[in-house]
């Protein structure tokens, strides 16, 4: 018998489908003590599996990151992202309407963003990409934000300004505060501003780049490297 990590990517035996761990469960009087697992693109649905009908998944090689084993895992909530850090949202969306070199993930993803607690938001991933084509398991997300919609910030401004005149100035009617206020609150659902996303960046390694390259190369534009912690290749062509 194993003893699995909960969170742990393990393979069923007899299907030989990727599974990733969820609960352990005890032996009880209809079987066998295991663990509740969920498919690794869904972790929205979990079976239980005894302990002797999971094993380890076979060894990865190592420096690259898989699509289906590494990044649709995290995408979809089952695992989560080892890092999530914030992003300049104008730059973000700047680079993605440049075509930035970043892959877009079909439909929705999910994020944990720090200080959430277990609570994961909606968001749209961008898979950042190596020059050579390979996965680098990092990525932007435009993450939905939760709230009620804003009023428009010019009703927004008329009450301000109408409380401070109310405060101000001794001859200022009092109603044109009362009046201010209801007429922001009055306002239809539909045409109150919508919530800004906000961006992140998420990864499964923060890469440390070891230089790889001579003087020579370098003059040449080829400028081998790899992160010093994954093995990931990070090499760039420059063509200088």
């Amino acid at each position: 018998m194993s003893d699995f990590a909960i969170p742990q990517i393990v393979r069923h035996k007899t299907t030989g489908d990727f599974l990733i761990t969820r609960e352990r469960y005890q032996a009880n009087k209809w079987g066998p003590a295991g663990y509740r697992c969920s498919p690794i693109d869904n972790s929205n649905t979990t079976m239980g599996y005894a302990d002797d009908a999971l094993e380890l998944p076979p060894p990865r090689k190592p420096g690259v990151f898989d699509y289906a084993m590494d990044i649709v895992p995290r995408a979809q909530g089952a695992l989560d992202w080892e890092h999530v850090e914030p992003a300049r949202l104008d730059l973000t969306l700047s680079n993605i309407a440049a075509c930035a070199g970043w892959v877009a993930y079909p439909g929705i993803a999910w994020v944990k963003k720090p200080g959430d607690g277990n609570h994961k938001s909606w968001a749209r991933l961008f898979l950042h990409t190596s020059q050579f084509g390979g996965y680098t398991g990092q990525a932007h997300a435009l993450v939905y934000e939760r709230g009620a919609n804003k009023y428009p910030s010019h009703l927004r401004e008329a009450v301000i300004d109408a409380a401070v005149k109310a405060v101000h100035r001794r001859n200022e009617p009092a109603g044109n505060l009362a009046a201010a206020v209801l007429e922001m609150e009055s306002t239809p659902y539909y045409k109150r501003e919508a919530a800004m996303p906000s961006a992140w960046v998420v990864s499964i390694c923060k890469h440390e780049v070891e230089d790889q390259s001579t003087a020579s190369s370098r003059m040449r534009g080829w400028h081998p490297a790899r992160c010093s912690k994954c093995g990931i290749n990070l090499s760039v062509d420059s063509s200088d």
